[in-house]
């Protein structure tokens, strides 16, 4: 039986047990939907191992399936890396969804997230603006205008020393345009149009093609520890998945059937980034749902993060485990409301509704369990977004302030915890009636008004006082 398959520089590599002589080889494409066969290989097995040429079908085998007469995984664990290196250790867990980057900088901050859409970036045809892109043979086109904004943002954040981790979006309704020739390329084929994002589309060949190059793309420009365009450590695949009819919409689809996709949407992105970088981390994103999702009356359309982790790492350890990691969302059970220390939902039971600041210890209990290791190595966390209300009283604000400080305290107290990225750097008008920011906006616009409580908190969160106490220990 494989127990394990690796990508070196030139080779794939099989790793059986009870396992001696001819061995047969059927190279698949990785899409989910349509079992094609790409090309066929005889090896020999000794002490173990057998290998296979990387390139053999003509494409890239580090994202092939292989299935052999041996039976086992059938996806590669691990790729060798162009650039080998530990994951950069940063004086701070502070974050926050920026808006202003000098501010940021003012603020201390040393993590963000950025949203970066698949149609924003992917053209099926050369036009103004694009430059082509070449992946496993097939010529793509890249809007180099919107990648210009992005190198400009990226470098900026690398030159002020802030870590940035990209948000892997799809979606009909997310600012860029799709025309409609493209859209059964990039969506999802079951996608249904309420969803504000779809998952992406690796089910069909061609479409799995798309997001790979998508992928490789983001991995090689921006992944290399030089930061020529800016240096991005990290990809979160979609936004929220656990309620994926709104966040990574894919059609209604069982736990199990949810998992399968979004399991090889973030291995494909794993082996994209590991091919540049040793260090690159990958990660799942979720909501505060845990034990119960948003509408349990709806099975197919919302899940709670425990069941779709456990059926995530059953499939990634089926077809050969790798490195994923988590990205969690731990907003107060009420968004308007910031006083997560009195959520009723969030429970020290290991399958509380909710996992939010009050109870944030669940989430690392789990990830601490041995069955969900990879190969002796606990994964990691980070808080990709969340924030606390305010409404436009000196208490409410106060109380915002509050929040902050008792739940960075709580992030201070879990080594797994890497980042914690408030959201958000300025109030939103538009953001469902939440007043999220560090900086208040006027009451009829987003026009700013005056940094809040929260901004000169968060300034000297991770500071010493004069007792040699740090900051957030007051809370």
């Amino acid at each position: 039986m494989v127990t394990r398959i690796n990508a070196s520089k030139n080779s794939i590599s099989f790793v059986c047990t009870e396992a001696e002589g001819p061995v047969t080889v059927k190279i698949y494409s990785p899409a989910i939907g349509e079992r094609v066969l790409l090309g066929e290989a005889e090896a020999v097995a000794e002490n173990g191992r057998f290998e296979v040429d990387r390139f053999l079908t003509g494409r890239d085998g580090a994202f092939l399936r292989y299935e052999t007469s041996l039976g086992g995984v059938v996806f590669c664990s691990d790729v060798e890396s162009e650039f080998d290196e530990p994951y950069p250790e940063s004086v701070s867990v502070k974050g926050l969804q920026v808006s202003d980057p000098e501010d940021a900088a003012v603020l201390g901050v040393r993590h963000t997230a950025i949203n970066v859409a698949i149609n924003d970036i992917m053209r099926q045809s050369p036009c103004e603006g694009t430059e082509p892109f070449v992946f496993d043979g097939k010529t793509y086109y890249i809007n180099m205008d919107v990648v210009k904004e992005y190198d400009a943002t990226f470098r900026r954040f690398t030159e002020l020393g802030i870590f940035v981790t990209l948000i892997l979006l799809c979606g009909k309704h997310w600012k860029g345009f799709i025309p409609d020739d493209m859209k059964p390329l990039l969506l999802h084929p079951d996608y249904n149009d309420e969803g504000i994002l779809s998952a992406f589309n690796v089910v069909t060949d061609e479409g799995m093609g798309w997001y790979q190059a998508f992928l490789s793309f983001l991995a090689e420009r921006y992944m290399r520890p030089d930061g020529t365009n800016g240096r991005v450590l990290g990809m979160i695949i979609s936004n929220e998945v656990t309620s994926q009819w709104i966040w990574g919409n894919a059609g209604e689809k069982t736990v199990s059937e949810y998992a399968e996709l979004y399991t090889q949407s973030m291995r494909m992105a794993y082996i994209a980034a590991k091919k540049v970088s040793s260090s690159a981390r990958i990660y799942c994103s979720m909501d505060h749902f845990w034990g119960k999702s948003m509408d349990p009356s709806q099975p197919k359309r919302f899940y709670g993060g425990l069941e779709l982790l456990n059926e995530i790492r059953k499939t990634a350890q089926r077809d050969g485990d790798f490195y994923y990691n988590i990205a969690h969302h731990p907003y107060p059970e009420d968004l308007t409301k910031p006083d997560f220390w009195n959520d009723t939902t969030a429970t020290f039971e290991p399958d509380t509704y909710r996992i939010t600041f009050k109870n944030l210890e669940m989430l690392a209990d789990f990830i601490r369990r041995e069955e969900n290791y990879f190969e002796g190595r606990r994964r990691r966390i980070i808080l990709s977004e969340q924030g606390f209300n305010s409404k436009w009283t000196p208490e409410s604000e106060i109380l915002q302030a509050t929040a902050y400080g008792r739940a960075y305290r709580k992030v201070m107290e879990i080594p797994e915890i890497d980042a914690f990225i408030l959201h958000a750097h300025r109030d939103n008008k538009e953001e469902f009636g939440l007043n999220l920011g560090v900086w208040r906006r006027k009451r009829d616009t987003n026009e700013l008004d005056a940094p809040k409580p929260i901004y000169y908190l968060m300034k000297v969160i991770d500071t010493v006082d004069d007792t040699g106490k740090y900051v957030w220990e007051r809370f």
